[in-house]
Formats: structure tokens, C-alpha cells, sequence
């Protein structure tokens, strides 16, 4: 797993130098939540620097919060008290640092043809740095792609985290 950690890592150094192409001034940006429950250094780092790259994409209002659960399917967040109101949740679970799981999972609302483009360009963006930054080791999925990022987003939503 360490092998799969530094790969990403390296890979995210080298994608995080680029922006996204086209005007900046036309785009709104997508209002993104990155959830941090790894417990490990290493993965911690790999974490920031997740978040540097997709804050040089161009295309997230990005925030952070580390969670402390015991598994990764417990949900990160619990009841929202702050009112904060999130566009997008991107979940770096706790097993990647063992292995045990290989996905990063995006939460939305459902996808329709209502969405923002802005938004389906941001769960691209992602995809393809997590894709390209692990050499196909690891993914990250969204709503319309895995049971367990449309799970969170209906708990998020119930909790008021999801716009």
C-alpha cells in the first residue's frame, strides 16, 4: 500500500502544477468539502497535497475537515450545527492506508440534467487527478457510479451538509 500511496503522491505533484483550460471569469465555482479520515502521516500528506491540486484545477471553493471514525462507513460529518452548505463531498476514507479499499467517493445530489456543468466538470476533475495520480490504482466514484457515495450523500443531505 505504501507503493500505491507514493505513486499518488508523485502523480499529484506532477498534475497539481496545471490549471483548467478556458476562462476562469465565466465558471462559478463548485462548492467542495474534502473529508480527511486517514490516520497516518503519509496519507495526511497525500491529503494536502490532493487538496493543492484541486484547488490549482480552478474550478472548487474548497474547505477541509479531518474526521476521527472508527470505520470508513460511519458517517464523517454527523448533524450539520454550522449551517455550511456544501455543493460537493469528497471522502478520502480511512482504508486506503491499509489497502482495504480503493475508491474516493464523491457525494451529490443526484445527478440530473438539471446539474450545474460546473459540477460535472468538478466530479471530472477529480476523477481523472485520483486516476491519473495513482496510475489506475485508485478511483473515486460518484453517485451515479456506487452505492456508497449515493449513501453518504443521502446522509449528508438528511444532515443539511448537501445544497
Amino acid at each position: 500500500m505504501r507503493q500505491t500511496l507514493a505513486i499518488l503522491l508523485i502523480g499529484l505533484l506532477l498534475l497539481s502544477g496545471g490549471g483548467v483550460a478556458g476562462s476562469q471569469a465565466e465558471m462559478e465555482k463548485v462548492d467542495l468539502l474534502l473529508v480527511d479520515e486517514t490516520q497516518t502521516l503519509q496519507a495526511s500528506i497525500l491529503v494536502q497535497i490532493l487538496a493543492q491540486a484541486l484547488k490549482n484545477t480552478g474550478l472548487f471553493q474548497l474547505e477541509a475537515k479531518w474526521a476521527n471514525v472508527q470505520s470508513s462507513f460511519d458517517d464523517p460529518l454527523g448533524s450539520n450545527s454550522t449551517g455550511e452548505q456544501y455543493e460537493m463531498i469528497l471522502i478520502v476514507p480511512r482504508g486506503l492506508e491499509d489497502g482495504s479499499l480503493r475508491q474516493l467517493w464523491i457525494a451529490t445530489r443526484p445527478i440530473t440534467h438539471q446539474t450545474r456543468w460546473e459540477i460535472l466538470a468538478g466530479i471530472q476533475a477529480i476523477q481523472a487527478l485520483i486516476e491519473q495520480g495513482s496510475q489506475g490504482q485508485l478511483q473515486a466514484v460518484g453517485v451515479m457510479e456506487d452505492l456508497i457515495p449515493a449513501w453518504f450523500a443521502a446522509i449528508f443531505a438528511r444532515n443539511g451538509w448537501l445544497k
